[in-house]
């Protein structure tokens, strides 16, 4: 048995893979020694192993975890504090991970440890003045200038610590870490400016500190250099030894380390200028020999310290400066010069790759761009003139002189690559902006980023190329300009072969039809083909704009198909024609296992189509027939290289695409008569069809044969009047006659059915999906015992147009819901008119309580339960696509309904199972014990969509045992409870349907059922939640349970909510980083997490609800949509603000919805570009029809609406 020491080593090493195993159990070993507690050990070590696999280095976790520990005075009260609760250990682990630097400071002050765990402390920025406060109360005990030097350092690093901390645990964005790193330097150079002057009897009145770069900017590093100029209104030589004082208390290295590496080289003449220039002598300077970029530099410019007087003057001479150089001059070729330069001699150096500061795509990029755009508008716009680079690029896309796609781009790229050369530089405090080319020590640095798996360092990666990329197209537009040239492809063609070999492989009507001329023309058309040029056309003019056209190719099996639709497409109606193929060779045999359909046919075998056409539009003359050829050829390629799916799919879309442009009108269906010959040809069975000619009818034909594997040898196509009568010779996929009654039976069947679903395919959003997901739909169909039945329900025009519809919404639709679930699909089908009318709430319990009663046991009403689940939310998803639910949020309701009755039924069956062995859970005092189950996130809104997480809460009341044979503890019981739960509701696929029990408290390191005091105590204001945790309890809602503990548990939400203190916004927007930074390509747009997204949306109204809902009850409400009209209601929101906030939701939400309808995963809802079919599909989802500028322009429109009104409301 093992003893309690092993048991924790055990969970330990169980749960996590050291780098050195030996080593790892040595540090344990030791720090362990370190506590003589075993049971505080115990609990300790439980939330050590849960927090080490989520380290970034579980190996330096041990090692700096026994230094801490051995560190620390108050040793007893530390491992208190370890024990108690998961969060000390958690974040420690972060620190210790992420950053050895910080982890250093924190072992040379452990008592720094305890302002760590307080929350308030960390997440709240400070300002200037505070942090003012702050050194002078220090430095006021301290009795000598060498004790204040070690003092402004402590102090320096004391804040460090706050400010990386809370930066790595995620309760800062990037903007407050770096204003608050400015913030810090600005005090600490104010201090020492005092104390320079203490120190040199100088006055600093007539002297002025100015910061540029990135201190101007107020966007400092970790370990960024400090670029200062000093002015003086009076004698320069006066401020000398002040000026060289404040530099050397700056950087100079005591044994508490230095404050700032100074960088003084800004000034005029660099170098071997004044150290202190006068405010007149700096003006000379830069009218008479200053170069274009130390111009550019005072955009960074603002006053520090020293004489405020002299620094408005300053900055009032540096705007006259730059109002002047961009009303004399273009400065894009200077500073354009001066990125190449640096680019080039990162290239010298070999450093071309990974430089986020200085490389290609990189943060100077970013800068650059806003600079040069700053500059030529400012002389206009003088309020462009602002030293912080984010700030700036808001007011540039406020002033509409950047696109907001450009925005995005620039904003989320800049915010990446700053956060990488943030965790680059604070992990050992080292001036560094390049990414290590040690695979172990980019997955290291992907880690402590937050990317996981064992490819995280090819997430970071993507990442960093995605953002790199599209910053380079940026800056490009920009600074470089875009050149593109395109290039046409020229043709080749070969000699005639002989006339009487060719005829030879033809059927013995061909010389009946045509002349010897003709004939002799094919043969030179054939030679020319190769496998490079696989068509040849000839077309020649005719009376009444009519055309004879001669095509000869490579024959491929539903070739005719294309050739029909491809026609169609441009505009010709076939009058007349004749098909003809080659016969195969004596020697040619075929066998079961190479059927025609998948045979590579680039041996000899050959076709011959000559049709008599006429336009149905405008003719576009004989160049239109070399644009049909490349069409034609693009085709063939595709069916070449055995993408024939493709290549159908393809022409279906531009089918369709003609079709909505010429015809508004219903599609009438005429009727299809075919009849069967085997008797007429001994080699091929004949069909012979008769039906009212309609646009496009041919290639609608020939199309469903082909998808039916027929093979079309020869056609003789014939029309009198508004009549087709065509012939077709035609073989199964094997080359034989079809011959089986059966076979015949079906292929009338499927053959018409797919005839008049083609000329239904407008109707479709996505026509090629819908066309081939149609053939395997009849697949299915003709596996059916009874499927002559329900082909008369599918032979009417609303059933195939809802096919249309449905089958064409999305692959994941297919593969998910109408070919895995085929058997829910034939009865929708079937009573299409069904689907008009929704469930109710109570229509769905009654049939689920049916269906369950008749279920044996557990297992069976398992199946029941997720049968029901699965087919109700497929008729609801038929529903939206096929238009029946009009109203916003009607969609969100019905799967709202479903979800809340299917959860209720779950956590019933698994009561009645577990009951059976353990009995009713109590209380202490005998009573039963209380549960309720209550909803977050999207159900708790009752905003379900397409692929929504099922997010739960489970919260019960009760300390006693059960009652049963088998007792055991009322806590265990309901971890049973919902253990069994997750298992009990199966989800198809990730996204749909999952269960997400993420928002308990301590996330997947908690129990899964939760008690009450636990609930109280961690989400009360001085619990351990995090802010965004808290934030969740927004969309909590109690779905069923003990009614008296669900008010109880809403009681305790609006509390710990609704406080009336302010919204936490750094801490929001440093998730919304985090977010970005794991789950938005860069360079894309994410409808979900992009700026301007949807969650934007949601945490502006959530804002907005926790900022006001104290002394306002009515703004508690858990749907957004809900709650932004009670924010209206009370005056928080205008009318203006409110209707653009509505509009931007219906719009994401509908986009969302579509996007995973499209995809099928709840996760990638990244915008197709706006130029790709994908696009123009999602256009046509969301009832744009072709129209993809609107919808583009829609989509920039509500996420710039979003990102506007957040900075409005929230700052």
């Amino acid at each position: 048995m093992r003893s309690r020491t092993d048991e924790m080593f055990h969970q330990v090493f169980s749960t996590t893979a050291f780098a050195n195993p030996q080593a790892a159990c040595r540090a344990l070993e030791r720090t362990l020694l370190m506590c003589h507690d075993h049971e505080v050990a115990w609990h300790a070590f439980s939330h050590l192993s849960n927090a080490l696999p989520f380290s970034a280095d579980p190996d330096r976790v041990l090692v700096n975890l026994e230094r801490f520990i051995a560190s620390a005075t108050e040793r007893r009260a530390l491992w208190k504090a370890l024990a108690a609760s998961p969060r000390p250990m958690e974040m420690l682990t972060t620190l210790f991970a992420g950053s050895q630097f910080l982890t250093e400071i924190l072992l040379h002050h452990p008592e720094y440890f305890w302002q760590l765990m307080e929350r308030r402390y960390l997440a709240r920025p400070k300002d200037r003045g505070q942090m003012d406060h702050e050194v002078r109360v220090l430095l006021s005990a301290q009795p000598t200038i060498e004790a204040k030097w070690n003092a402004l350092r402590r102090y320096q690093r004391r804040e460090l610590l706050r400010i990386g901390a809370s930066d790595m645990f995620a309760l800062l964005d990037l903007p407050s870490v770096t204003s608050q790193l400015s913030h810090l330097a600005d005090a600490l150079i104010r201090i020492s400016l005092e104390l320079a002057a203490e120190q040199t009897g100088t006055s600093p009145e007539g002297f002025a500190v100015i910061g540029l770069g990135k201190l101007g900017g107020e966007e400092l590093n970790y370990s960024s250099d400090i670029d200062l100029l000093f002015v003086t209104e009076g004698d320069p030589f006066s401020y000398q030894r002040l000026g060289e004082c404040l530099i050397g208390i700056l950087s100079r290295v005591t044994a508490d380390g230095f404050l700032y590496r100074v960088d003084m080289r800004l000034r005029p003449w660099g170098r071997s200028g004044l150290l202190v220039p006068s405010l007149r002598g700096y003006e000379e300077y830069m009218q008479q020999y200053a170069h274009v970029w130390e111009k550019q530099a005072l955009l960074k410019a603002r006053f520090v310290a020293g004489d405020q007087e002299v620094g408005t003057k300053f900055l009032c001479q540096a705007e006259k400066i730059l109002l002047e150089l961009g009303s004399s001059c273009d400065p894009c070729m200077d500073i354009h010069t001066m990125k190449r330069r640096t680019e080039a001699f990162l290239r010298s150096r070999d450093r071309e790759w990974g430089e986020v500061k200085l490389g290609v795509g990189s943060i100077r990029d970013v800068e650059f761009v806003t600079q040069y755009l700053q500059l030529i508008h400012g002389p206009k716009q003088p309020h462009l003139y602002c030293p912080n680079t984010l700030e700036a690029l808001h007011r540039l896309a406020t002033a509409e002189l950047l696109s907001h796609e450009d925005h995005c781009m620039l904003l989320e790229g800049y915010t990446f690559l700053r956060t990488i050369e943030h965790y680059l530089q604070i992990m050992e405090y080292r001036q560094t902006s390049t990414l290590p080319r040690d695979m172990k020590a980019l997955q290291y640095l992907a880690r402590r980023l937050g990317f996981t798996g064992e490819r995280a360092d090819g997430q970071l990666l993507l990442r960093y190329e995605q953002h790199s990329a599209a910053i380079r197209r940026v800056y490009q537009r920009f600074l470089e300009g875009e050149h593109m040239t395109a290039l046409q492809p020229s043709c080749t063609a070969g000699s005639a072969d002989d006339v009487d070999r060719h005829v030879a492989r033809m059927d013995a009507s061909y010389t009946s039809i045509f002349s010897r001329a003709e004939i002799a023309r094919h043969v030179a058309l054939a030679e020319m083909l190769s496998d490079e040029n696989l068509v040849e056309i000839d077309a020649q003019p005719l009376e009444q704009g009519r055309w004879r056209v001669t095509i000869v190719a490579y024959d491929y099996p539903g070739e005719l198909s294309l050739i029909c639709g491809l026609l169609f497409v441009y505009g010709f109606s076939i009058l007349d024609g004749y098909v003809f193929t080659y016969e195969p060779l004596p020697d040619e045999h075929r066998t079961e296992k190479a059927p025609l359909f998948e045979q590579r046919l680039d041996g000899p075998r050959k076709i011959v189509d000559v049709f008599t056409v006429e336009p149905v539009r405008e003719d576009g003359g004989p160049e239109l027939w070399h644009s049909y050829r490349d069409d034609l050829a693009a085709l063939l390629r595709m069916m070449q290289s055995g993408e024939r799916r493709k290549a159908r799919g393809e022409l279906a879309k531009r089918v369709a695409a003609v079709m909505r442009d010429t015809d508004t009108t219903v599609p009438t269906l005429y009727p299809v008569d075919i009849e069967i010959d085997n008797t007429r040809s001994s080699r091929y069975t004949v069909l012979t069809i008769e039906t009212s000619d309609t646009p496009g009818f041919l290639y609608e034909f020939s199309n469903a044969l082909a998808l039916n594997r027929i093979y079309i040898a020869r056609v003789v196509v014939s029309s009198v009047g508004n009549r087709v009568r065509d012939v077709l010779y035609v073989t199964d996929e094997h080359g034989q006659k079809i011959t089986s009654s059966e076979k015949q039976r079906e292929l009338r069947a499927a053959t018409v059915l797919i005839k008049h679903f083609t000329h239904l395919l407008p109707r479709s959003p996505d026509p090629e999906t819908a066309l081939l997901h149609f053939r395997e739909f009849l697949a299915q169909l003709f596996t059916r015992p009874d499927w002559p039945d329900e082909l008369a329900s599918l032979e009417r025009h609303d059933v195939l147009e809802a096919l249309a519809r449905l089958l064409g919404v999305s692959e994941f639709l297919w593969d998910d819901f109408l070919r895995m679930q085929h058997a829910n699909l034939f009865p929708v089908v079937r009573n299409v008119d069904a689907l008009a009318m929704a469930r109710s709430r109570e229509q769905l319990c009654e049939t689920l309580r049916r269906e369950l009663e008749a279920a044996p046991d557990y297992a069976a009403r398992r199946d029941v339960l997720n049968a029901f689940k699965d087919r109700e939310m497929f008729r609801v998803d038929m529903r939206h696509i096929l238009g029946h639910i009009t109203e916003f949020g009607q969609f969100s309701s019905e799967l709202s309904d479903l979800a809340e009755v299917v959860v209720e039924a779950a956590v019933r069956l698994c009561e009645d199972e577990l009951r059976t062995r353990f009995g009713v859970p109590l209380c202490v005092d005998g009573q039963p014990a209380r549960l309720c189950v209550c909803a977050l996130g999207k159900l708790g809104g009752r905003e379900l969509g397409f692929a929504s997480d099922i997010e739960l809460m489970f919260i019960f009341q009760g300390s006693g045992q059960t009652s049963g044979p088998q007792s055991i503890s009322t806590a265990e019981y309901y971890e049973r409870l919902v253990q069994l739960f997750v298992t009990t509701i199966r989800a198809r696929r990730e996204g749909t349907f999952h269960i997400d029990l993420q928002l308990r408290p301590y996330g997947k390191h908690g129990s899964m059922a939760v008690p009450l005091e636990a609930f109280r105590r961690y989400f009360a204001p001085d619990g351990e939640a995090w802010a965004y945790e808290r934030q969740a309890l927004v969309k909590l809602r109690p779905l069923f349970g003990d009614a008296a503990l669900a008010q109880e548990i809403l009681a305790l939400r609006d509390a710990y909510v609704y406080q009336g203190e302010p919204f936490d916004v750094p801490a929001m927007r440093a998730m919304r980083e985090r977010q970005i930074r794991h789950l938005v390509a860069g360079g894309t747009l994410n409808a979900k997490f992009s700026p301007g997204g949807l969650v934007d949306l949601e945490y502006l109204v959530q804002a907005l609800q926790i900022s006001h809902g104290a002394h306002n009850p009515a703004l508690r409400e858990t749907n957004t949509g809900r709650a932004l009209t009670a924010l209206a209601e009370a005056g928080i929101l205008s009318t203006e603000q409110y209707t653009r906030l509505r509009e931007a939701l219906i719009f994401l939400r509908r986009l969302i919805n579509a996007l995973r309808v499209v995809r099928g995963n709840a996760r990638d809802l990244t915008v197709p570009p706006a130029d790709s079919e994908e696009f123009a599909f999602l256009a046509r989802r969301l009832g744009y029809a072709n129209d993809l500028a609107q919808l583009h322009q829609d989509l920039l429109y509500h996420t710039a609406n979003v990102q506007e009104l957040t900075r409005q409301l929230l700052g």
